[in-house]
């Protein structure tokens, strides 16, 4: 039976980058300090894509944790107000080399949910997903979008600029991204107690090539990791949250995204 899930429009999610964020429990809200680099290293010898993180160049990526998630409040008021700690934790990394960018990211979650089947670019549903945006520039309007959901669905969105013609006219084929998730529990089965999910994203730098190319060593690119996660475990059955605390509830909001910072080695 299918369970009865508050429904969220895919707005995106706007960041005031963390520089240093002091960690406060659930429900406690963050302060932040503006646009944090984060460190995208280099990755040393070959990343399999396979969803378990498991290459030594993982475990000495930066971690991006405490993630925030905005109070729920009037999209058309816009009225700014404090975000709060996520109640479902976000462990993500980024790593580099020649061909791709990669993104590796363990995200607790105690009812592991998605309706989107495997295979690329099929409709939005009620899906818990991990998204990565990226902006190379921050003096052009353009920036892409790349979601993965724990049935190893995918989808690719590229927006030559915010809110010109909305999610479908800009979705693109695959630009040759690979994901591999693994679950820690149940898919669909509301009555059990889950653990977590992994996803394991690899994408090249090819896709970027219209407008981005590849970048360099000490560059800097905005990104930003969101999630959505439903659950009947949160009361009002579904979380957003990003890497960074929101002025409101919109994934869209490059300005305030953080950067990654593409270190040498």
């Amino acid at each position: 039976m299918r369970r009865n899930r508050l429904k969220w429009a895919t707005a995106g999610v706007g960041l005031l980058a963390v520089a240093a964020m002091a960690v406060a429990p659930w429900g406690e809200p963050f302060s932040a300090a503006k646009d944090q680099a984060y460190t995208c290293a280099r990755a040393d010898g070959r990343i399999i894509v396979d969803g378990k993180l498991d290459e030594p160049a993982w475990a000495g990526a930066q971690v991006i944790r405490d993630f925030v998630s905005p109070p729920h409040q009037d999209p058309e008021k816009l009225v700014p107000t404090a975000p709060y700690r996520a109640h479902s934790q976000t462990f993500a990394r980024l790593l580099w080399d020649d061909q791709k960018l990669y993104l590796g990211a363990e995200l607790m979650d105690g009812d592991l949910y998605c309706d989107t089947p495997a295979g690329h670019n099929h409709s939005f549903a009620y899906d818990d997903i991990v998204e990565l945006f990226v902006k190379p520039r921050d003096d052009q309007p353009f920036y892409w979008e790349f979601h993965v959901v724990p049935s190893g669905g995918t989808r690719s969105y590229f927006y030559a600029r915010r809110g010109a013609g909305g999610d479908k006219r800009w979705m693109i084929p695959n630009p040759g991204m690979v994901a591999r998730v693994k679950l820690n529990g149940t898919l669909n089965s509301w009555q059990d107690r889950d653990g977590q999910w992994t996803a394991e994203v690899a994408i090249p730098w090819t896709a970027f090539a219209r407008t981005g190319g590849r970048p360099g060593p000490g560059d800097l690119w905005r990104f930003m990791v969101a999630r959505y996660d439903y659950s009947v475990q949160l009361e009002e059955g579904c979380e957003l949250s990003a890497a960074a605390p929101l002025p409101y509830t919109s994934f869209h909001l490059f300005e305030h995204y953080p950067y990654m910072a593409f270190k040498a080695r």
